[in-house]
């Protein structure tokens, strides 16, 4: 084995109990994150939801609204989906015996890593459909006062 390869594991090896017990915090902490963010999700899509109703009940036409808000349910789906497996993934990193399979604890907190950017992209992907969905409101609210 080479020098440089074993003093990367032994580093792994030192450092790996640690970084289990700051995940275990972050895991603590994204739940809580994770319950507030879907429970806005679901206010949202409720008050979308209901003004696209009001809208078409009062004739007036917004699909553009109904697409946005359409992609915003679909979002959020997706963000409980990959929430769940993402909490799955750091779970079992938490519980891994990082001092003996340094190799695997190394490759799964890569996944880990690079779940936890597509979550954060999928939000804000989600934030900037919300913030699209208000422009074009406010484009209709503009033309229906013209």
């Amino acid at each position: 084995m080479p020098l440089l390869a074993a003093s990367n594991e032994d580093m792994i090896r030192a450092n790996c109990r640690p970084a289990q017990s700051v995940l275990n915090q972050l895991e603590k902490a994204d739940a809580v994150l994770r319950i507030n963010r879907g429970r806005l999700y679901n206010e949202t899509l409720d008050l979308l939801y209901a003004m696209n109703a009001r809208l078409a009940n009062n004739r007036i036409s917004a699909p553009e609204l109904a697409g946005i808000t359409s992609d915003i349910d679909q979002s959020a789906k997706q963000f409980r989906d990959d929430y769940a497996s993402y909490d799955d993934l750091l779970t079992n990193l938490i519980k891994m015996d990082c001092q003996k399979n340094t190799k695997g604890f190394m490759d799964k907190l890569n996944q880990f890593r690079e779940k936890r950017v597509e979550l954060s992209r999928l939000v804000d992907q989600i934030d900037d459909s919300i913030a699209k969905y208000k422009q074009e409101f406010k484009a209709i609210q503009e033309s229906l006062n013209e």
